[in-house]
């Protein structure tokens, strides 16, 4: 039983902020700093990342991708609160660095498990398929952008700029990956 002090943990109240930040009504700052709320996200996307979508893929190949997306996250947010920091020398802004890891991992774990099971559901219609993802890596964008925005304490265009080369560089990682994998 959960201890009413400890809402680090206490996921029913975390994914009410969750859902608030996919909203645009909450930031990462409304999320506890917690290492251990950390870890339970990082494994539920791992549990997501679990979820063939395609069956012609490898389960392995889903889970270096999860592992991929997970470590190219923590030490792009790692290394973009440092700058800020170095640049804004009275604020702290790398005391954000779990917020903003747990509001990024956790929303990206919730719209990856809703993707994979519209996949799942929608059968063999490829092209609505193609259709529903674009939308959905549109709004992934702008969710991440607000992230983003809050974390750095700036306007939404520069969050969605972060949000932009950040999703870069997962892809450049994924796509190094792949190449590893052909060779």
């Amino acid at each position: 039983m959960l201890r009413s002090n400890n809402y680090n943990t206490n996921m029913a109240f975390n994914l009410k902020i969750f859902l608030n930040i996919l909203l645009f009504s909450s930031g990462p700052q409304d999320l506890p700093a917690s290492a251990n709320l950390l870890k339970i996200i990082i494994i539920l996307n791992i549990i997501v990342g679990l979820m063939a979508v395609d069956p012609s893929i490898d389960i392995t190949v889903n889970i270096f991708f999860a592992l991929i997306y997970i470590l190219v996250t923590l030490v792009f947010i790692r290394v973009c609160l440092n700058l800020k920091d170095k640049t804004n020398q009275g604020s702290s802004y790398s005391s954000r660095y779990l917020q903003v890891c747990i509001g990024t991992l956790g929303v990206h774990a919730l719209i990856a498990l809703f993707t994979n099971l519209l996949t799942l559901m929608s059968g063999s219609s490829t092209e609505s398929l193609v259709i529903a993802f674009l939308i959905i890596s549109l709004y992934a964008w702008f969710v991440n952008g607000h992230i983003f925005k809050n974390a750095f304490d700036t306007t939404m265009t520069i969050g969605l700029g972060f949000s932009l080369l950040h999703s870069m560089i997962c892809v450049i990682f994924m796509m190094l990956f792949i190449q590893v994998l052909a060779s």
